[in-house]
């Protein structure tokens, strides 16, 4: 299950195109509003309002900074790793927030080896390690272009199955209530009535009766 009021808080920051370019820009490194402005020909005024909202929903952190050659200034970074997806059809809603602020306690062999190579390359010579850095980022992104590509395909295999389950239930004389459970059941994996009337604003008393009728038909729980 996802987290509907972090991902609604996440989503009511970036829909708004000043903010991503903002976004991009720190993800590169931390910056002060005034070079912000320049960098992305932007009226100052605007860009310390966005910084605002964005530190205030918790995307943003600052701290203030001494310049040697002027007064001192407050500078902005990212505080949060986040990737966010969202996808829908006909047959398929489907939103997953990720954080990888840290790393997951079991992680892919491929997974170990980059690390591994990244450890050595810290190793090496400041000289070749901008060039090995390179190397290895785009390794990575190829492995995550093709682990998108993949994704799409199931989805799209995923969307065809959720349509023979539409097309089932259609052919039977279920009620709307209870084509909403199992829709339910087949999206989330979870016949927890609680869960369930929560999600389908139904009585709990209604849903233990719509899952007893469906008991042949339900897979096990």
């Amino acid at each position: 299950m996802t987290e509907p009021n972090k991902i609604d808080s996440i989503l009511s920051v970036i829909e708004n195109p000043v903010r991503r370019k903002i976004i991009r820009r720190l993800s590169q490194e931390p910056s002060y509003p005034l070079e912000l402005s320049k960098e992305l020909g932007m009226g100052q005024q605007l860009v310390a309002a966005h910084l605002g909202i964005m530190e205030r929903k918790g995307l943003l952190g600052s701290s203030i900074q001494t310049s040697p050659v002027g007064p001192s200034r407050k500078i902005y970074f990212l505080k949060k790793s986040v990737y966010l997806s969202v996808g829908f059809g006909p047959h398929l809603y489907s939103e997953q927030i990720l954080s990888f602020d840290t790393l997951p306690s079991e992680i892919s062999e491929e997974a170990e080896e980059f690390i591994g190579r990244i450890r050595s390359i810290q190793k090496s010579s400041q000289q070749a390690r901008m060039s090995t850095l390179s190397d290895l980022i785009s390794e990575i992104d190829l492995q995550l272009d093709n682990a998108e590509a993949e994704k799409a395909v199931l989805l799209y295999v995923r969307n065809f199955a959720m349509k023979q389950a539409a097309e089932a239930m259609d052919r039977t004389e279920k009620t709307h209530e209870e084509k909403r459970v199992l829709h339910f059941i087949l999206d989330e994996r979870s016949q927890d009535v609680e869960s369930i009337a929560a999600a389908l604003n139904l009585r709990e008393s209604v849903i233990r009766e719509i899952l007893q009728s469906l008991k042949k038909e339900l897979p096990e729980a």
